[in-house]
């Protein structure tokens, strides 16, 4: 789509309004690592269980991961 598209739909801010900076992202980019890094040790664990014992860590750290990835990201979000 090109911005004469965009702008007939009026999905555009104003032009008056344009300052040709991007807006920041409002997500902690430090809770994102964490919470990426929780979830990359998961699956790893959960590989090197092999269905024993580890494995059912690694479920728990990714569960724990992707709950906290998502309330990270939310909460970037409803900040806007």
């Amino acid at each position: 789509m090109s911005l004469t598209d965009l702008d007939k739909m009026k999905l555009l801010r104003p032009k008056s309004e344009w300052t040709g900076k991007s807006e920041r992202s409002l997500v902690n980019p430090i809770l994102a690592i964490v919470t990426a890094t929780l979830g990359i040790a998961g699956c790893v664990l959960m590989i090197l269980g092999d269905g024993h014992f580890l494995t059912w860590i690694g479920l728990l750290m990714f569960s724990i991961s992707l709950i906290g990835f998502s309330w990270t990201n939310l909460r970037g979000v409803w900040k806007a």
